[in-house]
């Protein structure tokens, strides 16, 4: 990893790269032939997706088989220990996002009554990808805490050899008794879950990651229907100062990069001696590493190490790129973490990994990136509800309130709407 001093013109101009990631992920020549998939899908149906299926996932496969539904049959052994860790997550996911449920409100009073309404997404598709790797934890992300809102109908999308490769996906698909199965990846499965076709039924919401096609895919369909967020490649950045563990600080930042080859992992600390502790271990784990790894090319292309004059300019910069993950490596966390104002997440000391976000305590790792957490924030249950206002006006309070928006409505050229104020039975209140 390459050590800058905050200040220097290297370090201002990775840290200016950092403001226009999202950029680089989502080129306008990418957005562009991912508009052809959609447009294709929307319409043409089940005749465009097969013959992107059969290109892009798994030749030979027939319309008939792009949807499963019904049990999930023929369940190989999973075994036990990864029977007893989806349980444990599942109750921390269930336990931690029970917490986020949404109540309406009403406010009363002798002018009316004005409240919100919160109701359930009656559908939600799920994006799982399938890849390098089957992502079972983004399923269970995903789900849970649309259960817990009250969605009823979840379908799952997931690129066929991914489904048909892994027990242990067709497993958690039955214990998460998903039942609406599509065989299908990457941009034209986005858009076959937003358009709907001869075999693929529409949803009103589309969740869950995946790489630069499926992010660009949801960017044109959003408006459609709603999706989650437009996610780049996964970040963090650890906060440290000398009190951190060298050999925790390299682990942590090499199992970030280790997602993606454009994945983020980035060091501010004060301390010269732990950041250069810290890239010397960086260094001997990558010898164990194939030459070609993600996480190889993910530090050539994004890691680094920037000294920062104090602890304040730390907090100041990791603020400014705003990632999905921080690890606060300092003495007291508990004392730093109320300045860190944007992030994904947070984790306080070395007992708290960002790989135990990933999978295991019970909070979401469907987090903002790419700068992001400026404006939003993790997946949960709000995301799978929809807000009502509702409003009942009093009759001896409608004169006012037509009056102001009255004069409102003709300061803005729209005469209509102060005719309807005063139209039929209301014009003799």
């Amino acid at each position: 990893m390459k050590i800058w001093r905050s200040g220097d013109d290297k370090a201002i101009k990775y840290l200016a790269r950092l403001d226009r990631r999202m950029f680089e992920v989502l080129s306008p020549g990418l957005e562009g032939k991912v508009r052809d998939v959609v447009q294709a899908i929307c319409s043409k149906g089940d005749r465009a997706l097969l013959a992107m299926v059969q290109k892009h996932d798994l030749k030979g496969l027939k319309v008939a088989d792009f949807r499963l539904q019904g049990r999930v049959e023929g369940q190989e052994e999973v075994g036990e220990e990864f029977v007893q860790a989806v349980e444990l997550v599942l109750a921390n996911l269930k336990e931690f996002h029970a917490h986020q449920v949404i109540k309406g409100y009403t406010v009363e009073g002798d002018g009316g009554d004005l409240g919100i309404r919160v109701r359930p997404l009656e559908s939600v598709g799920v994006y799982v990808p399938g890849g390098a790797a089957v992502y079972l934890s983004s399923l269970m992300m995903a789900v849970i805490p649309a259960r817990v809102a009250g969605v009823e109908r979840i379908a799952v999308a997931t690129p066929p050899r991914a489904f048909l490769s892994s027990p242990h996906l067709r497993y958690l698909l039955e214990r998460l008794n998903i039942h609406e199965v599509y065989l299908m990846g990457g941009a034209h499965a986005i858009a076959a879950l937003a358009c709907g076709t001869e075999s693929v039924t529409p949803v009103d919401k589309i969740v869950g990651p995946g790489g630069r096609w499926v992010s660009a895919a949801k960017r044109a369909v959003f408006g459609v229907v709603g999706v989650d967020m437009i996610a780049g490649p996964s970040e963090l950045v650890v906060v440290a100062d000398s009190s951190a563990e060298p050999e925790l600080v390299a682990a942590d930042l090499l199992a970030q990069a280790e997602h993606d080859p454009d994945a983020l992992a980035l060091l501010l600390t004060p301390s010269r001696t732990l950041a250069e502790k810290v890239e010397r271990r960086v260094s001997a784990r990558l010898k164990r590493v194939p030459g070609e790894a993600a996480a190889r090319a993910a530090l050539r292309r994004w890691g680094g190490i920037i000294l920062t004059n104090d602890e304040d300019e730390a907090v100041e910069i990791c603020d400014r790129v705003a990632p999905e993950h921080v690890e606060l490596h300092v003495k007291d966390p508990l004392r730093l973490v109320d300045r860190i104002g944007r992030a994904g997440a947070v984790y306080l000391g070395p007992w708290s990994p960002a790989v135990l976000g990933d999978y295991s305590v019970g909070t979401n790792h469907v987090l903002p990136t790419a700068g992001a957490a400026r404006f939003a924030s993790p997946l949960g249950v709000w995301d799978f509800v929809r807000r009502t206002t509702v409003v009942q006006v009093a009759p001896h309070r409608y004169g006012v309130l037509a009056e102001a928006a009255g004069h409102l409505a003709e300061l803005e050229a729209l005469p209509l709407h102060r005719a309807a104020l005063s139209a039929g039975t209301r014009g003799r209140v």
